[in-house]
């Protein structure tokens, strides 16, 4: 396939060294910063889950081939943008690739509704990385799942779905394919935009996860966030993250950290997460809103959205 990245950053880096190895990839990047990135060079560090156990860890090098124009060419448009930057990305692309196929790597809150209004209903479907990491330098130090949700809002997607998912399928990376895409997004932004609240914090997940009472706080907002994806109508029950959160804290909190501490590839996803702090708060904001609009009882969500209110300086937590 013909396939077009929007971006350099870590998921768009992470991807285009993944599907480059069987499909054409090139980055699109503004054209300020075309010179300085088209044919560089990084290297990488990955957790490479496609492997077996021995040989996962995986050293190379990645060059950038790019451009500051989409066209119609491309087979699939990538997007993997933080969700406050998504619609005004579309809006330049469709403008640009007007009759293009998208496929949207990003967590969704309220941008449903944007969706079909500036792709239509048959040009996208929606995804989310199975991966995450920072970049060191010029290196990009990232775990790479062997898999990824993907997802169809839509029967008429179908036939875009099925050549996406081909499209990892090549490259080793197994899709998970979602029945409701929407619902599995909601559950997952909740499952993390409290801790990125916390994260605000400190910008540290270690200094973070010494905070004991902070991450009770954070645990039991995200309960409280459960609800309110249950009153927008997810079935809590399908999903397993929502199983796990139900085990009691003085057990769930511990586990936490040791997983932190213990396993290499969580200590790159939320190396991810402190460099994608900004946008989990913004997604805190709206679940927030949202709970408020639903009635739905949160002392521990108000707690921590006075936390963001002072470290941003806005007011509003009512």
């Amino acid at each position: 396939m013909n396939v077009l990245i929007v971006g350099t950053g870590v998921i768009g880096a992470l991807y285009g060294c993944a599907l480059s190895q069987k499909h054409h990839v090139v980055h699109y990047v503004r054209q300020e910063k075309l010179t300085l990135l088209d044919q560089k060079e990084i290297t990488f560090d990955f957790i490479d889950e496609r492997q077996d156990k021995k040989h996962q860890n995986t050293n190379g090098s990645y060059t950038y081939h790019c451009v500051a124009n989409a066209s119609d060419n491309y087979d699939l448009i990538i997007v993997p943008v933080k969700t406050f930057q998504l619609a005004e990305a579309l809006r330049t692309l469709t403008a640009q690739a007007p009759n293009a196929n998208y496929l949207l790597m990003t967590l969704d809150w309220n941008m449903s509704g944007e969706f079909d209004k500036i792709l239509g209903k048959s040009h996208y479907v929606l995804g989310y990385a199975g991966g995450g990491g920072t970049f060191r330098g010029n290196q990009l130090w990232a775990n790479l799942g062997n898999d990824v949700m993907l997802g169809a809002v839509y029967q008429e997607q179908q036939p875009l779905l099925n050549s996406v998912n081909e499209m990892f399928k090549s490259c080793g990376i197994i899709p998970n394919i979602e029945a409701n895409p929407l619902h599995w997004l909601w559950v997952h932004n909740v499952g993390s935009a409290p801790l990125g609240a916390a994260l605000a914090k400190y910008h540290d997940m270690s200094r973070l996860l010494n905070d004991k009472r902070l991450i009770k706080i954070s645990f039991k907002a995200m309960r409280e966030c459960y609800k309110i994806c249950e009153k927008r109508g997810v079935d809590l029950k399908k999903y397993d993250e929502v199983k796990m959160m139900s085990i009691p804290l003085f057990v769930l909190c511990p586990m936490f950290r040791l997983n932190f501490t213990k396993n290499p590839a969580m200590q790159r996803y939320t190396a991810h997460a402190v460099d994608s702090i900004d946008e989990m708060v913004q997604n805190f904001k709206e679940i927030f809103a949202t709970g408020s609009s639903l009635d739905v009882d949160m002392p521990n969500m108000r707690f921590l959205m006075k936390l963001v209110s002072f470290v941003d300086g806005s007011v509003n937590t009512k």
